[in-house]
């Protein structure tokens, strides 16, 4: 992943580009990319023509995809 400013011992910013999306999304969640978020239904703002997202949001979308997804035992073979 891309080196972004923020680091997971900082706290959240209130918005965030795509990398840093990802490396939150990534520290808190699961692993993302940041090309995945595209594909997100996020409310997205372009100050200067920069994709940036606000935080909440992309926070409660990662967990209640997280919290939706298929889960099971692994089984020790």
């Amino acid at each position: 992943m891309r080196k972004t400013a923020w680091q997971p011992e900082q706290p959240l910013p209130q918005y965030a580009d795509k990398a840093t999306a990802a490396a939150i999304i990534t520290h808190h969640f699961f692993p993302i990319s940041p090309r995945t978020l595209e594909r997100w239904p996020l409310t997205v703002r372009r100050p200067n023509k920069a994709t940036i997202y606000k935080v909440d949001e992309l926070m409660q979308h990662a967990e209640a995809k997280l919290q939706s997804a298929y889960a099971y035992k692994q089984v020790e073979g």
